[in-house]
């Protein structure tokens, strides 16, 4: 901004030393009184007034634009002072019209320069009425008149066509500098969405929500789980091998919690903390349902890390424990001002806690209050009441064992494993272009070894997992596991739609 102000200040500083030169050789060549030399002083004074004035404005913290609008106006009235004074020569006046006018039109448009026309005339006819409208006949006028104009108007375009120019640059370079921030702040921003659950970040950044103290009672679902024994397998496995498996384990269930809904809460370790029902809901019931299909796979899911750990050298048999229970909390933003963290509190959030302790491995335990909201489209069996720390009266819970719609022949899982075989699919979500690979890989596993051929299979895709290693298999299983594979692929191949 400053230096455009600066530029604009040169351009105005050059249009009427242009104007005086002209005047000063009409001077020179005796056309004009000397009394005019007070005209060219003005137009030395003028320029540095009106650099004064905006400077003013500048300090007084005033808005510039329409101050710079006004000066405009002056410059174009001037001009048309001018043009009297030249007793409108024909060339010097129209060198200096196509100046102040360019001018208008390059830095204010169509209206500024309509205004400037207007201004332009008013200099012209109150100048001429005083001096009586003289005019300087065309072919009275000096040629070296002529030639001193045309040269100011070819300085004056040069100079405007280099600050043009340097505004171009100086243009270029700030969007250069505008799109670096840009993609920084890009680039932070989706680093720092690594830190917070998507529906909360993409809140903030859509301005639905502010970054503030603030927090609220809401019935929500909450969803606790953690791996049994982990403590204890932690301290036998090499630290890679831990924490490649932990991060495996971390992205498949905040994977499946995405697609379900769930605001991913934090991790403590192992544990993983959700919850259904803010920043959006669909409703209690809808909430408690997604939440409870959430668990339900992944435990399935956990069946297929169990077979690809294995297969990498892992043999504790990793199940994990999961407590879920609806209920009235308080949401939002605890801490300070300076540091916040956007979670979940009250007594509700401690019996789903107190639940997934209960919970037996590889279950789903449910309160009462979440299985009344689920009972209609979840499987449910009533394991009684049971006493939990924090809580005076025993609680009525409840195992989810899959969706309603998924029982019988329609069951969306499959899953099995034994010695030097394991298989593993998820109806939902084997992708309809995998499925020709599958079809052909169950296809083949299953002809060689009715022919009895080696077969070494270590397939996986989404929602499919297959391992097959015949020298390890028994001899009496070896039917079992080609039926159960061809059973697999009727499976795929009639509900897994191309």
């Amino acid at each position: 901004m400053e230096r455009a102000r600066r530029q604009a200040n040169y351009i105005r500083l050059l249009a009427f030393l242009v104007a005086a030169t002209i005047l000063m050789a009409g001077l020179k060549l005796e056309l004009y009184p000397q009394l005019y030399m007070l005209g060219v002083a003005g137009l030395l004074v003028y320029p540095l007034i009106a650099q004064g004035l905006l400077f003013l404005a500048e300090r007084q913290d005033r808005p510039q634009k329409p101050v710079h609008q006004l000066l405009m106006q002056a410059d174009a009235m001037i001009i048309g002072v001018v043009c009297a004074l030249l007793h409108f020569a024909l060339v010097p006046s129209l060198v200096l019209l196509i100046i102040v006018h360019a001018n208008a039109v390059s830095s204010g448009g169509l209206k500024p320069w309509l205004l400037n026309l207007l201004m332009t005339a008013i200099g012209a006819l109150m100048m001429g009425w005083i001096l009586g409208f003289p005019a300087l006949p065309v072919e009275q006028s000096p040629v070296l008149l002529t030639v001193i104009s045309l040269l100011g108007l070819g300085i004056y375009v040069g100079a405007s066509s280099a600050f043009a120019h340097l505004q171009a640059r100086y243009l270029k370079q700030a969007q250069d500098a505008v799109r670096r921030q840009q993609k920084q702040a890009v680039d932070m921003s989706r680093k720092l969405a690594k830190y917070l659950p998507p529906q909360v970040w993409g809140s903030i950044f859509s301005g639905k929500r502010d970054a503030k103290l603030e927090t609220r009672r809401k019935r929500l679902t909450v969803f606790f789980s953690d791996i049994k024994g982990f403590s204890a397998i932690s301290e036998e496995l090499p630290l890679e091998t831990l924490t490649s498996m932990l991060n495996a384990y971390l992205s498949e269930m905040t994977r499946i919690a995405l697609r379900h809904g769930g605001t991913i809460d934090k991790f403590i370790g192992d544990a993983v903390m959700v919850f259904f029902g803010d920043p959006k809901s669909a409703g209690a019931q809808e909430d408690a349902f997604r939440c409870v299909m959430m668990a339900i796979e992944m435990q399935e899911q956990m069946k297929l890390l169990r077979q690809r750990w294995k297969r990498e050298g892992i043999d504790h048999k990793l199940e994990i424990r999961i407590g879920i229970n609806t209920g009235y909390v308080t949401v939002g933003n605890f801490g300070t001002d300076s540091r916040m963290d956007y979670t979940i509190l009250g007594t509700d959030v401690n019996l789903a806690s107190r639940l997934e302790s209960a919970c037996r491995p590889g279950g789903v335990l449910i309160s009462e209050a979440t299985q009344d909201l689920v009972k209609d489209r979840i499987q449910c069996r009533n394991i009684g009441d049971i006493q939990v720390k924090g809580f005076n009266r025993p609680i009525p819970v409840f195992e989810a064992m899959g969706a309603k719609k998924d029982a019988g022949a329609r069951n969306r899982y499959v899953s099995a494993e034994t010695q030097g075989f394991g298989i593993h699919l998820d109806l939902e979500r084997i992708r309809n272009f995998d499925k020709n690979s599958i079809l052909k890989t169950l296809a083949r596993s299953a002809t060689d070894l009715k022919q009895e051929k080696p077969v070494e299979v270590d397939f996986e895709a989404e929602g499919f997992s297959l391992h097959v290693k015949s020298a390890e298999l028994k001899k009496r299983e070896r039917e079992k596991i080609i039926e159960m594979m061809g059973r697999a692929a009727k499976k795929v191949q009639t509900e897994v739609r191309v």
